[in-house]
């Protein structure tokens, strides 16, 4: 029994997303993100191998390819990820940031005027 909803990886537990945790397929047909796929990669008699952590069956990547051009992109939980989820979070970062330059400068001008009394 996984305990994760279908749109987070069941390793670590994160949101899949288009950019950095793309949800891949395993041979089995289960579902984990890039960067659980690569951490649990091993290379055995020459072959890249995954065991999956749900099912224990070991999927076999050819040789000279990676993770990302053997194993396929879950279409359907792809499609439930926003595209702009990426907008999304820079339009975030960007708020803080110009936040705390709006704190740091009334703490200058604070500072400013408490002196020049």
């Amino acid at each position: 029994m996984v305990l994760c909803e279908d749109t987070e990886c069941s390793v670590c537990l994160s949101p899949f997303s288009r950019v950095d945790r793309i949800p891949r397929v395993l041979h089995c047909r289960h579902t984990f993100c890039d960067p659980c796929l690569e951490t649990m990669s091993q290379v055995r008699s020459g072959l890249l191998t995954v065991c999956c952590p749900l099912c224990r069956r070991v999927t076999c990547i050819g040789r000279g390819l990676s993770l990302q051009e053997a194993l396929w992109v879950n279409s359907r939980l792809w499609d439930q990820i926003p595209e702009d989820e990426d907008i999304e979070d820079q339009d975030k970062e960007e708020e803080e940031r110009l936040k705390q330059e709006a704190e740091q400068q009334s703490m200058e001008a604070k500072q400013h005027v408490s002196q020049t009394f």
